[in-house]
């Protein structure tokens, strides 16, 4: 288990109450569904900074795909789909 601290925030009276809310609804505490939601912010934020800092590296060295690759990727994807759904009735 990593190490833990405590952090103190403000935060609005009324996501105050909101958060208050949820968490009875899910019957945890306002601080841990605060912390999950903290959690999960920060791992997502890292996810997208890292994956724009791999898309502007792929730029840079000039692995890129054109517009009509693209274009011609996701209409033949749609295509799939519809074949699918059609042959499920």
């Amino acid at each position: 288990m990593s190490s833990r601290t405590t952090m103190t925030i403000e935060i609005g009276q009324d996501v105050k109450d909101q958060l208050d809310a949820l968490a009875s609804d899910v019957d945890q505490s306002s601080q841990k569904l605060a912390e999950e939601a903290v959690t999960t912010f920060v791992a997502q934020e890292f996810a997208l900074r890292q994956s724009i800092e791999k898309g502007l590296s792929e730029a840079k060295m000039g692995q890129t795909v054109s517009h009509a690759e693209v274009i011609a990727e996701m209409r033949a994807m749609i295509d799939t789909v519809r074949r699918e759904r059609a042959a499920r009735g």
